[in-house]
């Protein structure tokens, strides 16, 4: 062998597996004995450590959208008295609630209870929690991050199944069915309450989006429909008068021309080579009081439109400056809806149709809203109120604490080898 390879044999270090085990084997009570006493410790320590349970709801979410669809097979053409439905079928109509709410609804609405801003003023009114639950709700919900943490929405169809099913629509045929709630705390009472608190924050959030939105609309739809009826009216008693001067007329010619009430209706008048027909005087008076009798009837129903659109646009107008006065809170604006109902119709005479059919329609919308947010959002599953915690967990404290500490003290009693192996070496420096 040459000199070279001799010297690159020199360079190699090779590890000595039977030198390694015998210190491991003469470091054994170190290594044992050391795992043994930091597991024992981290066993005792995990007693104190601060217990942490946690309480789960399922909760379901309910829209105050009628799921009636007018039939597409319907005819068009069916009779206006058919159509019309009692208040009473009305009111089983509006029943029919949609369960969840689409996803595009979700997303407009879900900012509103996701807000750290109104999280924090609700729990400052509501009282709902103590007075130390209320600071730590101060100082930890402070992003929509960390409200996000405890409430998820709870689909009604998974990312998988939409992967499967090509045709249903993730924005459109997918909804929001509820909302889990969760939270963690040092004990189960107040995981419970916290759960029980989020329920009542996002049915209050979504009670007031949908009231303002309804409110919001319905007092410009009345002022749209107000103007068009205005117009419709002046437009209908525009031809009344025509169509009543018309009759004058024509008896003005009949007194004139008495031979002219004997003249056939069915009689022909050439002027300038065209041909016209023309009806008797006495025919064309029939005619015309026949329309103005139509048209007086519409006029009537027109009438009572602009009673009812001003009774309508009279409540919520009230409705809208409460919405403007009365802070963000669901609740108190539904209450006080009810007591403007109250207002406006107090002197209100209930025997006219008009008052009658107003006032049950505003308490079959107020009726649906009750539905919707105090009977159909309501817990399906939950709150949990568990007895055991959640953390921390003994067994995996020990099992990990067991492992680092037997590989720290594998690598301690290498080290403590070394030192000893190389000791006067290092002392000689």
């Amino acid at each position: 062998m040459s000199e070279t390879d001799s010297n690159r044999k020199s360079d190699v270090y090779e590890i000595d597996l039977i030198e390694i085990f015998a210190i491991f084997w003469r470091q054994r009570k170190l290594i044992l004995f050391g795992t043994l006493a930091v597991t024992l410790l981290a066993a005792a320590l995990s007693f104190f450590i601060p217990k942490t349970y946690r309480s789960d709801g399922y909760y379901q979410l309910g829209n105050p959208e009628k799921r009636i669809k007018k039939d597409e097979n319907e005819n068009e053409n069916e009779n206006e008295n058919e159509n019309k439905k009692d208040n009473q079928e009305a009111l089983s109509e509006k029943k029919k609630l949609f369960i969840g709410l689409p996803i595009t609804l979700y997303n407009k609405r879900a900012p509103q209870f996701f807000n750290p801003d109104q999280l924090q003023f609700f729990a400052s009114t509501e009282k709902l929690l103590g007075e130390k639950d209320l600071n730590e709700i101060k100082a930890g919900f402070q992003t929509t991050a960390a409200i996000e943490k405890w409430i998820q929405p709870w689909y009604a169809i998974s990312r998988g199944d939409l992967r499967e099913f090509i045709q249903v629509s993730n924005d459109e045929s997918n909804s929001v069915l509820g909302l889990k709630f969760s939270y963690e705390a040092n004990s189960p009472q107040k995981a419970y309450s916290y759960v029980y608190f989020f329920s009542r924050y996002v049915q209050d959030c979504l009670l007031y989006v949908s009231l303002y939105d309804y409110i919001k609309e319905e007092y410009s739809v009345i002022i749209s429909k107000l103007s068009e009826n205005e117009n419709a009216i002046i437009d209908l008693q525009f031809k009344l008068l025509g169509n009543t001067k018309k009759i004058l007329d024509i008896k003005a010619i009949l007194n004139k021309y008495p031979e002219a009430a004997k003249i056939e209706s069915r009689q022909v008048v050439s002027v300038q080579n065209k041909g016209f027909r023309f009806l008797a005087p006495v025919a064309q008076l029939v005619g015309i009081e026949s329309a103005l009798a139509d048209q007086r009837q519409e006029l009537a129903k027109l009438e009572n439109k602009k009673e009812m659109l001003g009774i309508r646009r009279e409540y919520f107008s009230k409705c809208n400056e409460a919405l403007n006065k009365l802070d963000r809170r669901g609740k108190i604006i539904f209450s006080q809806l009810k007591s403007i109902k109250s207002e406006v119709f107090k002197n209100k005479d209930f025997r006219k149709g008009t008052v009658k059919e107003v006032v049950n329609d505003l308490s079959i919308d107020l009726q649906v809203f009750d539905l919707a947010f105090f009977t159909n959002c309501r817990f399906i599953s939950g709150p949990t109120f568990s007895a055991r915690h959640i953390k921390p967990v003994k067994r995996n404290i020990v099992i990990f604490t067991w492992l680092i500490s037997f590989f720290l003290f594998i690598f301690l009693a290498l080290v403590l080898n070394w030192w000893q192996s190389n000791k006067k070496r290092i002392k000689s420096f």
